[in-house]
């Protein structure tokens, strides 16, 4: 749906038990301390809302506090709302919506940027329209120079790198990877998914093993067992039928281990 014939968008996902949508409205009435926010959709009823305690609200590109946000007051903002949990819905998130679509942009895919700074296990990058987003990292988050394992203390202020993001649950937004190369960043990310495309290069069946070139250009060994599920044209078919290289679509766990699984294997035709 193209944002500028958008009136009203309204994307509904089921977060364990609380719903979440997230639609372009009229702000007709932002008065937080009252208690009243009233958000008018094209072709719906009014929302009334209450304010989350700790609100997500930016403004041109930057982080806004309320009283910054009263002038969007009559105008329309792109609003994160968690419905279904309360008596009344709570505002979580609201912007501008050219600020909505640079958010798109700096939270999600493999993103370019040059670090600016390091405070409170947050990467702070600047893009190249000088604005600025904080990045969260964690233990979890992979660090990797030139394909090798890395550490922040080994990136530079002031150095181009490339860093795949995912937004939480409490909409803080982590740091998957971090790398000096986009390839790396982007294998870094493949990693966190719960599937993989690529090549199956080889196939040992005493081991059990596939050894697959993911899209991503990574080199992964990936088990598999009785229960794997493999398939062609939606049938199921034997392990013993597949011919490499043959490209693949894995639906991936893990073990007790911590080592990659293949849960579901569908076999894709070769172009």
């Amino acid at each position: 749906m193209r944002w500028t014939t958008c009136v009203a968008l309204c994307l509904t996902t089921v977060l364990g038990w609380a719903e979440t949508e997230i639609f372009l409205a009229t702000l007709a009435q932002f008065d937080p301390d009252g208690g009243t926010i009233v958000l008018k959709r094209t072709g719906k009823p009014d929302m009334n809302a209450t304010l989350h305690k700790k609100p997500r609200l930016w403004l041109n590109k930057q982080p806004a506090d309320i009283e910054q946000f009263r002038q969007l007051e009559g105008k329309q903002v792109m609003a994160r709302v968690s419905v279904g949990t309360q008596v009344r819905p709570v505002v979580r998130e609201m912007a501008d919506p050219d600020t909505w679509k640079w958010l798109e942009k700096v939270r999600r895919g493999v993103v370019k940027g040059t670090l600016i700074g390091v405070e409170n296990n947050y990467l702070i990058f600047e893009f190249p329209d000088k604005t600025r987003f904080a990045y969260k990292f964690t233990p979890k988050t992979r660090f990797e120079r030139d394909g090798t394992p890395a550490t922040i203390e080994d990136f530079a202020i002031g150095e181009t790198l490339y860093f795949a993001p995912r937004l939480l649950s409490n909409l803080d937004t982590m740091l998957l990877s971090v790398s000096n190369t986009e390839k790396d960043a982007n294998i870094g990310r493949e990693r966190t998914l719960p599937s993989l495309q690529g090549t199956i290069q080889s196939i040992d069946r005493q081991k059990k093993i596939l050894k697959v070139l993911t899209r991503a250009g990574d080199l992964r060994e990936i088990r598999y067992d009785e229960n794997t599920e493999f398939t062609f044209k939606g049938k199921p078919v034997k392990v013993e039928q597949i011919k490499p290289p043959a490209r693949a679509t894995i639906h991936r766990t893990r073990d007790e281990e911590g080592n990659d699984y293949a849960r579901k294997v569908t076999i894709q035709p070769n172009q």
